[in-house]
């Protein structure tokens, strides 16, 4: 009988410069907070299963993955865990998590008192990880084939905003017959200045797409991307510019809608905050 294995890889590092937020760019977006001080080794540690593991109840039914998983949740309050995700390869699930942490000896601590290493339900191996290419891996995009729209019903109702001398609106209706549609615009004083015709709908593969039609313009299609902590990333690397549109749920109910890419070899970007307004 296969014996089921479970690989979580936990890297401990510190990054010697300051912290952007996912886009590599400084907009004003909440992000996890990163910690002040700075380690500068890497560790890898793979979590096997043991002896103990009992091949005849799933993962979370296992004695102890409830305390291992209330680890992992504290690390990653306190800002440690860098992403986490689970794969299959041709023998089994797996898992890995990535940390900051400082030295060799915290993250021997950490899995010392987790109750799944100490009972032999996992077995620890732990080394020094030496990556050679910084990258960004998002969440996975989700869908509740039921809602598929659903992670966008906040949206729905009307959005005010101000930069400079222009303020912009948006007013968006529920999702209806799997399609969201919204009509934007922007004034320079009592002077319409763009307008815009938006829909938010799936796609051929079943994926959500903004669909913007602006002014003078023909409509363009961004798939959805990622979405990580209330932030929705669409993009179309095809696209003259933008080619990234993003929408981001603030904590105190604000909205960040900002457009982001590439024009004549240069990266530009334009923040539209806004707020909740009447419908008037």
């Amino acid at each position: 009988m296969r014996t089921h294995c479970l690989i979580c890889t936990v890297v401990a590092a510190w990054l010697a410069i300051a912290p952007q937020n996912l886009l590599g760019q400084t907009a004003n977006v909440s992000t996890v907070a990163s910690p002040a001080a700075a380690p500068s080794v890497l560790f890898i540690v793979h979590l096997t299963t043991g002896p103990a593991w009992d091949a005849t109840k799933p993962p979370n039914e296992q004695i102890g993955m409830r305390e291992h998983s209330a680890n992992l949740a504290r690390l990653r309050s306190e800002g440690k865990i860098v992403i986490g995700a689970r794969y299959k390869d041709s023998q089994a699930d797996k898992g890995m998590i990535v940390l900051r942490m400082a030295t060799r000896g915290e993250v021997d601590a950490e899995f010392a008192k987790d109750p799944m290493v100490v009972e032999k339900r996992f077995i620890a191996d732990i080394a020094e990880f030496r990556p050679f290419y910084d990258g960004y891996v998002p969440r996975p995009v989700r869908l509740d084939p039921a809602k598929p729209l659903g992670r966008f019903a906040w949206l729905a109702g009307c959005w005010q905003g101000q930069s400079g001398p222009m303020t912009f609106r948006e007013h968006w209706m529920p999702d209806a017959g799997g399609m969201m549609m919204a009509m934007s615009r922007t004034m320079r004083g009592d002077k319409v200045v763009s307008y815009e015709a938006i829909r938010i709908e799936l796609d051929t593969d079943g994926m959500p797409t903004y669909v913007p039609k602006p002014s003078g313009q023909a409509e363009a299609r961004f798939k959805l991307a990622s979405e990580i902590d209330g932030r929705f990333i669409f993009e179309n690397m095809q696209h003259d510019f933008p080619q990234r549109i993003i929408y981001q749920r603030n904590s105190d109910g604000s909205l960040l809608a900002r457009i982001e890419g590439e024009r004549d070899g240069k990266s530009r970007s334009v923040d539209f905050p806004m707020k909740r307004t009447g419908c008037d």
